[in-house]
């Protein structure tokens, strides 16, 4: 395993940003930078050896911009949305701003993807990766109690990325934090993935409303769009989906446990990635609105990890609310290979 630490121009907050470079032995290969704790790049092998980048990226921090599609950012302090920003927790009201039309989206006009965070290179066992933390005050985009938070990027020899969300909070408040990358296995060149295999272990998923909220209705995939349980080409479908898919899946197993949760493949180049992850959900978001980034619509992919959208507002949902000193811990892993020609 090697690292390389580059700088990465200035960010959009006037800070100096650094770009961490991660190869491991089997050619998978990894950067990082400290502003938003953003994967700025994956590159794969594909079936002949050739490697390529496979997450939609940009080549400095100040093109990183919350506009521009959160792309590889760590999403918080709640990633994806709460319905007009807002939440009753212990009794207590709360107001978030909006910054999605009537909706609170990914922490609000400045969340983590848009703060420094403090990074730490890591070694432990044959992973090698960056450990970045925050400190989120208390009240900030109206959030309660002071959150301490960490998340660790890791990639090992066999060409797995780990993926690590801790965090602690002085008093009880709500979370919800994953990655947001972007991907496309043929290649950043590609225009498109609607051609890509995907396979959800989801026998259910989240209807939403008109602004993209959950309506709180569980719903099998069952002829529907949604069923991915036997692979498809993500195209197949899509038109059926009004504005293409943005929607959570919900993952098969139990609460807590390490569950794997997908397969996405790309037939051309054979590259494939299988997400595993604790988490009960995935949102599977088909690139609908890349526009104020260099990147067409269809694109790149996003395939994040996370607790149900909303929840705070849908008893029904799995809780995220985290008490004062407990520890809030997401773990997920995605294995990369490479398929021979079918």
């Amino acid at each position: 395993m090697k690292m390389t630490i580059d700088t990465f121009g200035i960010a959009p907050n006037g800070d100096e940003a650094s770009l961490y470079n991660i190869e491991s032995p089997s050619g998978l290969g990894m950067s990082l930078t400290d502003w938003g704790a953003t994967i700025v790049s994956v590159r794969q092998p594909d079936r002949l050896g050739n490697i390529d980048q496979i997450t939609l990226g940009f080549s400095n921090a100040a093109s990183y911009l919350s506009e521009k599609g959160y792309l590889g950012a760590t999403c918080g302090r709640f990633a994806n949305r709460i319905a007009k920003g807002r939440f009753t927790l212990e009794g207590q009201k709360y107001e978030l701003v909006c910054n999605d039309g009537q909706n609170h989206l990914h922490g609000g006009d400045v969340g983590f993807n848009a703060r420094l965070w403090q990074a730490e290179p890591y070694v432990e066992g044959d992973l090698q990766g960056v450990s970045f933390s925050y400190v989120s005050p208390d009240a900030e985009e109206g959030y309660p109690g002071e959150l301490n938070v960490r998340a660790n990027h890791a990639l090992d020899e066999s060409g797995r990325l780990t993926m690590e969300f801790l965090a602690e909070s002085d008093k009880s408040t709500i979370i919800n934090l994953t990655n947001h990358s972007y991907w496309n296995l043929a290649g950043v060149r590609s225009n498109s993935i609607l051609n890509h295999r995907l396979l959800f272990h989801a026998s259910h998923y989240l209807p939403v409303d008109e602004t993209a909220i959950p309506t709180g209705e569980i719903k099998p995939v069952e002829n529907s769009p949604f069923d991915f349980r036997s692979e498809k080409v993500i195209g197949q479908n899509i038109s059926e989906v009004p504005g293409g898919y943005d929607h959570c899946m919900v993952i098969d197993g139990e609460d807590g446990e390490i569950k794997t949760a997908l397969s996405l493949t790309d037939p051309e180049s054979g590259r494939r990635l299988t997400l595993h992850t604790d988490r009960p959900g995935v949102q599977f978001y088909t690139g609908n609105f890349l526009t104020g980034t260099p990147f067409p619509e269809n694109s790149g992919l996003c395939l994040e990890p996370q607790d149900f959208p909303d929840a705070p507002n849908k008893p029904r949902f799995p809780s995220t609310v985290l008490k004062a000193r407990e520890l809030y811990h997401h773990r997920s892993f995605i294995d990369f290979s490479a398929e021979p020609r079918r």
